[in-house]
């Protein structure tokens, strides 16, 4: 028995036994070894001394009944195996920084979710990067057979509640229990068919599953592979594209990753039957290339812009923009230039700006006048990327560049702006909007004079 799987045995019986006493003899005599050695390669395999994990873990549970449930504060920490409440009050105190009460009424998420050491993957952060975002994690996830449904609609709102209220209710009428399945959701292309939007969810569970009546239910493979996964609270659909934007925008270019292959993931993680929060996995593989930043000279540019201000300015500009190629026939005309920009540091009152350079020889109508401005021109330091969200992390990497030159400074007087650079053979409009992330790459550009 190699050392993975004896410490993987010591952690399954603590969390088997998670609230009741846990003697570390009885632990060790579980894992087959002794307990200096217990002691020894728990902790060089997890990173987590043995008594620690126990009682982060015990926390971690704890702080999902208090914000799920109104059993009293009292009830909670017995339930989970503090043997008094003031030990609980302390210890939850020490791992959170709020007493259980506080944490009750908090919008704060505390998460320490149970090891599995199979899918734990070596890689090396700075440490500014591992201390911004302790909340994300890269995993090795390996392939799963499960049991699928795809969700088909012809519009995007309401389109991932739909689907996973229909397939919670398809399971529950073939007499599975949703409560004991792991559940998934991912957004299909639908190229070609009538409906435009679809979401694959898919159910894995350790029994087989293969004799299925009702004919929506098929089996299908979760797909395997290297993953950056956090969590999110359920419910607030705002709340969750925030937390993909952060994995994507902020996260990933200050990592050593770059985007995957693989689809983005949705888990949906339950309590007492109701879907209490979110786990998010972005494909990820190892950074390759290494990025660079540019000096360059930029002619201006003439664009049509759609500027929106406010929580949805990026759904209404992409919308604006969307509806004006429509009707103007310019869906997948490769003669377009297409570029954006947004408050960068985001505030309360953020904006968000797409323009259009129109072909040679488009004759604006009287609407199109009034939207028509100019991209400067003028120095700028540039770096080209994957198109990450709303590009703060390149952003950051940029201005603090910036900030160490002897020759360059920010210029006040411009906008920053980026611009979408599609691949061979997703040209398209439509190829970009369906997948932006894996159809284009991205130049982004901060205006910049000599230093005086």
């Amino acid at each position: 028995m190699d050392t993975v799987e004896t410490v993987q045995r010591a952690i399954d019986y603590i969390e088997e036994r998670l609230d009741e006493p846990q003697a570390l003899e009885q632990i060790a005599e579980a894992a087959v070894m002794s307990l200096p050695n217990l002691y020894r390669l728990f902790y060089s395999m997890t990173g987590h001394p043995i008594k620690e994990y126990i009682r982060k873990r015990r926390v971690s549970e704890a702080a999902c009944f208090l914000r799920e449930t109104n059993l009293p504060t009292i009830d909670i920490g017995i339930r989970w195996g503090f043997e008094t409440y003031q030990t609980f009050i302390k210890t939850f105190k020490r791992s959170t920084g709020l007493t259980p009460g506080q944490y009750r009424k908090s919008d704060t998420i505390f998460s320490f979710e149970r090891i599995c050491l199979n899918e734990q993957v070596t890689y090396f952060e700075e440490r500014e990067v591992s201390e911004r975002f302790p909340d994300v994690k890269v995993i090795r996830f390996a392939p799963q057979k499960g049991i699928g449904y795809l969700y088909t609609a012809k519009q995007e709102v309401g389109l991932e509640d739909t689907a996973l209220a229909n397939f919670r209710s398809l399971l529950e009428k073939s007499e599975l229990d949703v409560n004991q399945l792991r559940m998934f959701g991912w957004n299909v292309d639908l190229d070609g068919k009538r409906e435009s939007y679809g979401y694959q969810m898919v159910a894995v569970s350790e029994k087989d599953r293969t004799c299925l009546s009702d004919p929506e239910l098929i089996p299908v493979e979760l797909p395997g592979g290297l993953y950056a996964v956090t969590r999110t609270p359920a419910g607030s659909g705002r709340t969750i594209v925030a937390t993909w934007d952060r994995l994507l925008s902020d996260w990933l270019p200050r990592s050593t990753f770059e985007l995957g292959e693989q689809s983005f993931l949705e888990e949906y993680q339950q309590f007492n039957g109701q879907i209490a929060r979110l786990k998010l996995y972005l494909p990820v593989k190892r950074r390759q290339d290494t990025e660079t930043i540019q000096i360059v000279e930029r002619s201006k540019v003439k664009v049509i812009s759609f500027r929106e201000s406010g929580n949805d300015c990026v759904i209404h500009a992409d919308e604006a923009s969307v509806k004006w190629l429509t009707s103007n026939g310019f869906v997948g005309d490769t003669r377009l230039q297409v570029f954006m920009s947004c408050s960068f540091p985001q505030s309360e009152m953020n904006t968000y700006e797409v323009y259009i350079a129109p072909p040679e020889g488009f004759v604006p109508t009287r609407e199109d006048k009034h939207r028509m401005t100019w991209i400067e021109s003028g120095l700028y330091a540039c770096m080209t990327t994957r198109a990450y969200g709303s590009m703060t992390g390149i952003l950051e990497r940029i201005y603090r560049w910036l900030g160490v030159s002897h020759d360059y400074e920010p210029d006040g007087e411009r906008s920053w702006y980026a611009q979408y650079v599609p691949y061979e053979g997703s040209s398209s409009v439509s190829d970009v909007r369906r997948n932006i992330e894996r159809s284009v790459s991205v130049v982004c550009f901060v205006p910049i004079i000599l230093q005086r």
